[in-house]
C-alpha cells in the first residue's frame, strides 16, 4: 500500500495564496497525512456543542478466569452510559498468551507498549484504567470501581473535541479515516492524538471460573478487542505547545483490512491526550459500516 506524510499549516497556505498581510480569521487546521492516495479526504461539518466522553480501558486475557466479569461489568457500564463510555478490551501479558489450547492472539504491538508502561497484567488482571487518570499513583482500578471513575470523569467539562469519518472499500480491502480535532478551550503544554481500531463479536475460547466443572467457554464473544494502532502507542503530536480555541487538527490514516477481522464488528476509536500526564482529554468511536 502507498503511503505518504505530509505536514502543512493551512494558515500559512490560505496567506500565501492570498495576501501576505491579510489577516486570517480563525479556525486555522493543521493537517496531517498517513493516508494511501486512494483515500478522499472528508469534510467535516461544525459542531456545536460537544459532550465529554470517557475512555474505559480494559486488560484482559484468553487465560484469565475472572476477566469475564469484568467484561460484563465493562458492558453494564456501557448500557448505563451509552456512547459516551468507549471501551477498549487490551488483551496483554500472560494471560494473552497462545498455545494449542488457545491458539488466538489478540495481543497488539500498541496494547503490549501500554501493558509494559502502565504495568496493568503485572498488577493482576482484571483492572482497568479510566482516561488514564491517576497516573503514576491510584491508576489501575479492579472493575468495582470502575463505576465511580468514570461517573466523576464524565461530568468533567470537554477541553477537545473530536469528530471521526472512516470508509471501506470491499474491492481493495481499504480502510480510510479522518479525524478531526478542535480545540475547545485556550489550552498550554502538548497535546498527541491516538488512533486504533477494535473488533467485537470475536467468537473464541476463554477461561471461566464461573462455569463449572471445565471454568471454560469454547464459544466466548470476545468484545471491543484492540485489533491495530494506526499511530503508535503514544499517539501523534498535533504540533504545537500553545492551542487556541477553535483551532481544528485533522489527521488521516488508512490501512488495508487483515483477513481476520470481520469489518462489520470494527469501530475507530480516536482519543487526545496530555503526553507529560497520559491522561486522557476526550476520545471519540465510530462503527465503520452502519
Amino acid at each position: 500500500m502507498k503511503t505518504f506524510k505530509i505536514y502543512s499549516l493551512l494558515i500559512a497556505i490560505i496567506s500565501i495564496s492570498l495576501f501576505s498581510c491579510d489577516v486570517i480569521e480563525e479556525p486555522f487546521m493543521v493537517v496531517q497525512e498517513v493516508v494511501s492516495d486512494s483515500c478522499e479526504a472528508f469534510i467535516f461539518s461544525p459542531v456545536e456543542t460537544y459532550t465529554k466522553k470517557v475512555l474505559l480501558e480494559d486488560y484482559t486475557g484468553q487465560t484469565c478466569g475472572n476477566c469475564p466479569r469484568a467484561a460484563e461489568k465493562a458492558h453494564e457500564l456501557q448500557e448505563q452510559y451509552g456512547e459516551q463510555l468507549v471501551v477498549i478490551a487490551v488483551h496483554a501479558g500472560w494471560f494473552s498468551n497462545t498455545s494449542d489450547e488457545y491458539p488466538n492472539d489478540f495481543t497488539t504491538e500498541v496494547g503490549n507498549a501500554w501493558n509494559t508502561h502502565f504495568g496493568n497484567s503485572l498488577a493482576g488482571n482484571p483492572n482497568g484504567m479510566i482516561d488514564r487518570v491517576g497516573y503514576p499513583n491510584s491508576y489501575i482500578l479492579q472493575y468495582s470501581q470502575w463505576g465511580e471513575e468514570i461517573a466523576e470523569q464524565i461530568q468533567i467539562e470537554p477541553l477537545v473535541g473530536i469528530q471521526i469519518a472512516a470508509t471501506y472499500n470491499t474491492s481493495s480491502k481499504l480502510i480510510c479515516i479522518d479525524t478531526q480535532s478542535e480545540i475547545l478551550y485556550d489550552l498550554e503544554g502538548n497535546l498527541n492524538i491516538t488512533v486504533v481500531l477494535i473488533e467485537s463479536g470475536i467468537i473464541s475460547k476463554q477461561t471461566d471460573y464461573s462455569v463449572d466443572p471445565e471454568q471454560y467457554v469454547d464459544d466466548y464473544e470476545q468484545n471491543h478487542v484492540l485489533r491495530k494502532g494506526l499511530t503508535n502507542a503514544w499517539g501523534e503530536s498535533l504540533g504545537q505547545e500553545t492551542y487556541l480555541q477553535s483551532e481544528l487538527f485533522t489527521h488521516r490514516y488508512s490501512i488495508e483490512k487483515q483477513a481476520d477481522w470481520d469489518i462489520n464488528n470494527m469501530s475507530v476509536i480516536a482519543f487526545v491526550s496530555n503526553p507529560a500526564t497520559y491522561e486522557v482529554l476526550q476520545v471519540e468511536e465510530l462503527h465503520i459500516i452502519d
